[in-house]
């Protein structure tokens, strides 16, 4: 366990809260990476993310810039929004999917945030989010105060795009997010036909949790009965 290790990385993910919503983040998540990982099959697999930050001014674009490559694994293709992302700084970024025994020690608890994956019984495999606050604390301390803005836990949005990569049906089960606007309190189960995506946002609950813990699951991928 890791308490708090979320303070720091709301840092980042809230940072610079005007009025609203500070930020979101996306990750695209496919069921057959987290299989191979859960099976060994593969080590560790980089999926692909998105960031969107508010941004107190344009003056401010390069410093927050540098700190999002400082901070996540291969950000590139950044830029500023239009329409409703206007004042927000949007960039591309690269997010380890991985065991989560690995992720409790070693360099991938060093990573701003991955994607989690737990083999269980019966053929059933976890999956859910880490967020490491610790690397990220020192980081923003400056710019924040230099930008005499306020962030929390509650000012970002995080959603994961779960995409059924397989030549079959899925099955999944989730608990506490939002899929395609639905609320999954309790476990619940969906299954998703080949190539069928569902959109999953974290709830106020899972949210929470990741805040005190480090870490939240937020699903469990079965076999198709």
């Amino acid at each position: 366990m890791r308490p708090k290790k979320l303070v720091g990385l709301m840092l980042v993910l809230g940072v610079l809260l005007l009025t609203g919503c500070a930020g979101e983040f996306h990750t695209d998540l496919y069921v057959q990476d987290v299989l191979e990982v859960a099976s060994g099959e593969e080590e560790y697999v980089l999926t692909t993310g998105t960031i969107f930050v508010e941004s107190p001014g344009e003056d401010f674009n390069a410093q927050l810039q540098a700190i999002l490559e400082a901070t996540f694994r291969d950000v590139k293709n950044v830029r500023t929004g239009t329409g409703e992302y206007g004042s927000k700084v949007i960039a591309d970024l690269k997010v380890p999917v991985v065991l989560f025994e690995d992720s409790q020690a070693g360099p991938w608890a060093e990573e701003a945030l991955a994607v989690l994956v737990m083999p269980m019984e019966e053929g059933h495999t976890a999956f859910g989010l880490m967020l490491n606050g610790e690397k990220i604390d020192g980081i923003f301390a400056s710019f924040l105060e230099d930008s005499f803005y306020s962030v929390g836990v509650k000012d970002f949005t995080f959603y994961i795009k779960l995409n059924n990569d397989l030549r079959e049906l899925a099955a999944v089960y989730l608990q506490g997010v939002y899929a395609n606007g639905r609320p999954f309190h309790y476990e619940e189960p969906m299954e998703l036909e080949r190539r069928d995506t569902v959109e999953l946002k974290l709830g106020d609950v899972a949210r929470d949790y990741a805040y005190e813990e480090g870490y939240v699951f937020l699903g469990v991928l079965a076999p198709v009965e």
